[in-house]
């Protein structure tokens, strides 16, 4: 199953995300319209729960936009669900562990690739009804490597077979390393760790993904050789605008009383 997703990585481009953390379709689906090549919905940290995830994939595929799920936990069964309502792949968070590692792949892949139970209802109608035929290849999945464990564990983490990928998350990597939580953080120690995660999936052909809080790391990522960058993230975007709309509405009058 060819993927959008999947033809940007081929061609050796960069997919640019916004990260989804308010719980309305309307949000997913303006995000998804302004050209984003995907869409992550957050079901660890954001407001979106089980429930809202049905309404949020049929908004995003409703563009052009593909969409990826970053699930709360390792549960194979939350994994299923995630992927049977339609998201494109998963971005699974702390993984420790190759063994870890393992068992997400599992939980994405249908036997005998793997142990992921049967049960598409809206994954095959939105990919075909030989949806179960294709989605091993088609599925993309993605650890998380943001803890001591996990980057000490990376080569062995990158080696598993079927993996997709590996998402930073670099304010939980700051505190793995001691250092304060920044997501753009220029410290020696933290740049260190992310280049050696480019590097390892650069080696390995994998996708290395990150969130950016400015645009010129996101580009510098890049650069490095990241393939899925987040460059907005909803909540954000919302707050800045809405701020820099009311400091713009009151500097005239600010200035007409000075």
């Amino acid at each position: 199953m060819d993927t959008p997703l999947r033809r940007l990585w081929t061609e050796g481009r960069c997919a640019r995300a916004a990260w989804v953390t308010l719980n309305h379709p309307l949000v997913a689906e303006s995000l998804a319209r302004l050209g984003f090549d995907a869409l992550c919905l957050d079901l660890q940290h954001g407001l979106l729960t089980e429930s809202d995830l049905l309404g949020m994939l049929q908004a995003v595929s409703q563009t052009g936009a593909s969409a990826l799920v970053r699930v709360p936990s390792h549960d194979p069964a939350l994994i299923g669900r995630a992927l049977d309502l339609g998201a494109a792949g998963v971005i699974v968070p702390l993984v420790n562990t190759p063994a870890e590692a393992a068992a997400v792949v599992a939980a994405c892949r249908y036997p005998p690739a793997g142990r992921r139970s049967y049960g598409p209802v809206r994954a095959s109608l939105l990919y075909g009804s030989d949806y179960a035929a294709r989605a091993n290849d088609a599925v993309s999945v993605f650890v998380m490597i943001e803890t001591e464990q996990g980057l000490a564990n990376l080569e062995a983490i990158c080696d598993t077979p079927g993996l997709t990928g590996v998402f930073i998350g670099p304010i939980d990597l700051s505190y793995a390393l001691g250092l304060p939580p920044q997501p753009d953080n220029p410290h020696p120690a933290h740049v260190a760790a992310v280049t050696r995660i480019l590097e390892a999936c650069r080696r390995r052909g994998l996708v290395a993904g990150s969130f950016s809080d400015d645009p010129s790391f996101g580009r510098a990522l890049v650069e490095k050789g990241a393939q899925l960058v987040v460059v907005a993230t909803d909540a954000r975007c919302l707050t800045e605008a809405a701020s820099a709309r009311l400091r713009a509405f009151d500097a005239p009058s600010r200035t007409s009383h000075t």
